[in-house]
């Protein structure tokens, strides 16, 4: 008999819960098609299974397949070349391996040179309306308030200087100019409100014909000056007579902004019609007025920082020798490289002040080393002026 033909196929799947299956005696060619067919049932079994135990993979798998397969779905044929399509893999035209091809763009318009020319005017009449205009805004009122905040805080009584008066000889500081120097303080407070207001009101008065950004540019300078004055005001007092260091740390720091804030006028000045006449009165004047004042300040307190230690007689004179001379020899570079004599100009002011200061201290101190003193302020406010007259004279000969 042909039973040999005949093939029992049983098979036991291995997932729990389903039930051994058997195949039915049958030809070789109906063996063949149950076979397929059970294995194809055997499979959905298992993964069936398998998604019940591992939903979240299987959502996963499904998510990728879709991700992978939809651009490749909507790509067209390779040869009919859709070029402005990127799909994923780097694969163009729904093709595993075909070639990209190169994208075919259309011409673009060519602008006449009165369509450039106008896009670039209403570029910048947009530039001005909008970003330039909102710096302004910002920055003049940030150089309104820290200038009132700077006249509130010197106007309030207590400090040391108020206290102190003029020098005495028991005193014995060196570096000190006569109280007819602190005059000056009149017209910087006097201008600089003026340029607060107008900063404040009408912007476009300290402005010149071609308009310009210095007043956005020495604003941050002028404002961090003022903030750190306002800190001197509250550091010199009796609380830190023991630690003059802090005071004369924030005189110095309020030089540094005052130097940024000049810096931004002097540019100005060198550009023209940047800066209108009235701006000049208003805002130059005063912040070089206001740049050299400080930079005196600035040295004068650190001298008093030596006298506050004890430091020995000859170090304290040493130091305000070098200190008139240091004075003049920066505040003259400053004018002749900025070319505006002002900062030059109060540097002679204040050394000359220096020199006719220490008269309060004869019979106190050895007249020989008075008198090297008072010599080396003159000669020094000599050297100031005559870097004034420079930064003058020199720009014009040019």
């Amino acid at each position: 008999d042909k039973t040999s033909d005949i093939v029992c196929a049983n098979s036991t799947t291995s997932a729990p819960g389903l039930h051994n299956q058997s195949i039915l005696p049958a030809t070789s060619s109906s063996v063949d098609r149950r076979s397929v067919q059970f294995h194809c049932r055997d499979k959905a079994r298992r993964a069936i299974y398998y998604m019940h135990r591992h939903p979240l993979a299987c959502i996963g798998l499904v998510a990728l397949a879709l991700v992978v397969s939809s651009p490749l779905a909507s790509a067209t044929p390779a040869k009919q070349g859709n070029p402005l399509r990127a799909p994923m893999l780097r694969i163009r035209g729904g093709m595993w391996g075909s070639k990209p091809v190169t994208p075919v763009y259309p011409p673009l318009p060519t602008a006449t040179a009165e369509e450039n020319a106008a896009s670039i005017v209403s570029g910048a009449n947009l530039l001005a309306g909008s970003g330039i205009a909102t710096s302004l805004d910002g920055w003049r009122t940030v150089l309104a308030v820290s200038f009132a905040l700077f006249f509130a805080f010197t106007s309030i009584p207590g400090r040391l200087d108020m206290k102190l008066g003029k020098p005495k000889k028991e005193d014995g500081r060196f570096f000190t100019p006569s109280g007819w120097a602190f005059a000056i303080w009149g017209p910087i407070f006097l201008l600089e409100l003026v340029m607060a207001v107008s900063a404040a009101v009408a912007p476009g008065s300290l402005l010149g014909p071609a308009g310009g950004e210095w007043l956005t540019q020495m604003a941050p300078g002028y404002a961090a000056a003022a903030l750190h004055q306002v800190v001197w005001t509250l550091a010199f007092r009796e609380w830190a007579i023991d630690k003059l260091w802090i005071p004369a740390t924030c005189l110095t720091l309020a030089a540094f902004g005052l130097f940024s804030a000049h810096g931004a006028v002097s540019r100005a000045l060198e550009a023209a019609g940047s800066m209108s006449w009235y701006g000049y009165a208003v805002a130059a004047v005063p912040v070089g007025m206001h740049f050299g004042w400080m930079c005196c300040a600035a040295v004068l307190s650190w001298n008093n920082v030596l006298n506050s230690v004890k430091a020995k007689r000859h170090v304290q004179l040493a130091a305000a020798t070098a200190s008139c001379y240091g004075a003049a020899a920066l505040l003259g570079h400053v004018a002749v490289h900025r070319k505006d004599p002002i900062p030059a100009l109060v540097g002679t002011w204040a050394l000359w002040a220096v020199s006719t200061g220490h008269e309060v201290l004869r019979g106190a101190v050895d007249e020989l080393a008075l008198n090297a003193l008072n010599l080396a302020a003159k000669v020094s406010s000599g050297l100031s002026l005559v870097a004034a007259v420079a930064a003058f004279v020199l720009p014009r000969m040019a």
